[in-house]
């Protein structure tokens, strides 16, 4: 049996400012709300291709998204549910929706070398990107990311921001208008590689957007990149969609199911 892991935000689903019109636009799905407001679409296509890939493989979600934020998604709580789900980039595997305790234990211990997040933070205040900051949250006490004002985004330097947390032992990504700190034992190929262990799987197909993803695509039998990726800046070479935004989502699904189905023929 084979996997599909694959990121969601920007890769397979996408927000309302990445959508020309959601509303008039044909056989695009809204799939997360958030206090009155739409957060998430998904394309019809892409969504009958994960269906598809799911009948006799296993689809995991990969995401940087908190347990609780990738719960918001209804498309996979209720439609398409996965067993399988990797959050918080790499820090939670949810099995039908629980945290599976031994992978908890072992970030905790991973973890306990880093900088802790309190010295983390006060670090990052005394950075020049600290004065396009509008709001910093933590995902579960793991990491941090900044919501940063827009207007202000053009005059950052992320590759100085990138250089100085490679040195503190943390990633750094730009995100739209979230900027994440992460430490780096969250990994996603890692998370993913425990459960290719765990369900002795055969092959894994990945696919992501940022620089968090990159060894996530690099690592996997066969890995993709939608053609907007912040990750192909950094690394041009990656295999990467003819599309990008939306259509980008139906590409790589596309791509995923027509090696299953080769193989099954095979």
């Amino acid at each position: 049996m084979n996997a599909f892991a694959s990121d969601l935000d920007r890769t397979l689903i996408y927000s309302r400012r990445m959508i020309s019109n959601p509303d008039k636009e044909a056989g695009v799905e809204l799939i997360e709300t958030l206090n009155g407001r739409d957060i998430s679409y998904i394309s019809g296509v892409t969504k009958e291709n994960l269906r598809q890939i799911q009948k006799d493989h296993y689809f995991i979600p990969v995401t940087t998204r908190t347990n609780e934020q990738y719960k918001r998604i209804v498309c996979f709580q209720q439609d398409i549910v996965p067993e399988y789900a990797v959050t918080t980039n790499g820090g939670c595997i949810l099995k039908d929706g629980q945290p599976l305790k031994e992978w908890d234990e072992f970030i905790k211990e991973q973890l306990a070398s880093c900088l802790p997040i309190e010295a983390m933070l006060r670090e990052i205040a005394s950075l020049p990107v600290a004065q396009a900051v509008e709001r910093t949250r933590t995902a579960h006490h793991y990491f941090v990311y900044l919501i940063l004002n827009e207007e202000k985004i053009a005059g950052l330097d992320p590759a100085a921001v990138k250089e100085w947390g490679a040195e503190k032992g943390w990633q750094v990504s730009l995100q739209g208008r979230k900027l994440y700190f992460i430490p780096k034992p969250l990994n996603k190929w890692r998370a993913v590689e425990y459960l290719k262990s765990r369900l002795s799987l055969d092959e894994i197909y990945t696919a992501g957007d940022s620089l968090l993803d990159l060894e996530l695509i690099q690592e996997a039998d066969f890995g993709i990149a939608p053609a907007h990726g912040e990750v192909l800046r950094h690394c041009p070479e990656l295999r990467k969609t003819k599309a990008s935004g939306m259509m980008a989502g139906e590409e790589i699904t596309a791509s995923v199911l027509s090696r299953i189905t080769r193989l099954k023929q095979v």
